[in-house]
């Protein structure tokens, strides 16, 4: 322990240090934003850290001011106040102590909930998910039998038996690819896959949580796009739905196609382009940037999907 003076002039020399970052932060960014995140995440923890710095030091320096006024009202032999006085450092300790009780359990859920920003939050949620656990081949039209043969990811049917029909399901972590395509979906959070009815024996449907964590709309629309690369340079072909009847065209606007890019077929495998919204909605954001999102993809038979008359499917145009 220190005198009463030196802990003050830590405690003040700290908060001065805050301030002093935060303005001159100001300064340099104009009040925005940094766009690097890595400068950001070096520079909310360098707040943080003086944050806890200062709150801290400011443990030693009560215990100082309280005792001080202590003895100057005449209580310096009284009992507790004296036993306080000749274990300050012991006492400093315990409550740093459980101070940092709190902070293990409140560091980590505030850098789960994005304190530190998105990047630290998905690599916090990585080292808690683990490696792949394999790897699933699988598309519509194959059996169980056949998947497990070309997979080395065990099925959930294997591990929990079930009746034929039944639909297939998982959370784990996993790298998927359809047969016949070179594109490998790195780290897949689940896959729910569907028989036929006429048909129990075989895959109709498949979807697959593409994300491995949860990202901005910035960030999903950049996975989007990176998504659609990739299949145009696997050879899939974009398909849009097309308005053939006059009151189709007037219901959309007198287009007589629909957009492309989120539709596309290999073979007899149509896949579909989605996303879902993991958090929920606040009344003051904007509707356009706001949330938290995964991307999935949902894979169809050909044969079966619905309205596939109405679709049509060419290279890309883009």
């Amino acid at each position: 322990m220190f005198s009463l003076r030196t802990h003050a002039i830590i405690s003040g020399a700290l908060f001065a240090a805050m301030i002093i970052f935060a303005i001159g932060g100001n300064v340099v960014t104009g009040g925005r934003p940094l766009k690097d995140p890595t400068l950001m995440l070096g520079a909310k923890v360098l707040i943080f850290g003086l944050f806890l710095a200062f709150g801290f030091s400011l443990i030693p320096l009560m215990l100082k001011i309280f005792l001080a006024g202590q003895i100057a009202i005449g209580n310096g032999e009284v009992g507790i106040i004296k036993t306080l006085a000749a274990h300050q450092t012991a006492a400093v300790w315990v409550i740093w102590g459980l101070f940092i009780a709190g902070m293990a359990l409140a560091i980590p859920a505030a850098i789960n909930d994005n304190f530190f920003g998105p990047e630290a939050a998905q690599s916090f949620r990585s080292l808690f998910r683990g490696g792949s656990k394999g790897l699933l081949v699988a598309q519509p039209n194959m059996t169980p039998e056949e998947i497990s043969q070309e997979s080395t990811l065990t099925l959930n049917q294997l591990k929990n038996p079930s009746g034929p029909g039944v639909p297939i399901a998982d959370g784990v972590v996993f790298d998927f690819q359809i047969p016949g395509s070179a594109i490998v979906f790195k780290g897949c959070r689940y896959y729910y896959m569907s028989f036929f009815t006429h048909d129990p024996a075989h895959i109709e449907a498949i979807s697959i949580g593409t994300s491995p964590d949860k990202m901005s709309v910035e960030a999903a629309d950049a996975a989007d796009a990176d998504l659609r690369a990739r299949l145009k340079a696997d050879g899939w072909l974009a398909g849009h739905e097309v308005y053939k009847t006059e009151e189709d065209q007037q219901l959309h606007g007198g287009a007589t196609r629909g957009p492309e890019g989120d539709m596309w077929r290999k073979g007899d495998t149509v896949l579909n382009i989605m996303r879902k919204r993991m958090d929920d909605p606040v009344a003051s954001e904007d509707p356009a940037m706001a949330g938290e999102w995964i991307q999935y993809v949902d894979l169809w038979a050909f044969q079966t999907y619905p309205y596939i008359e109405r679709f049509e499917f060419a290279p890309p145009s883009q």
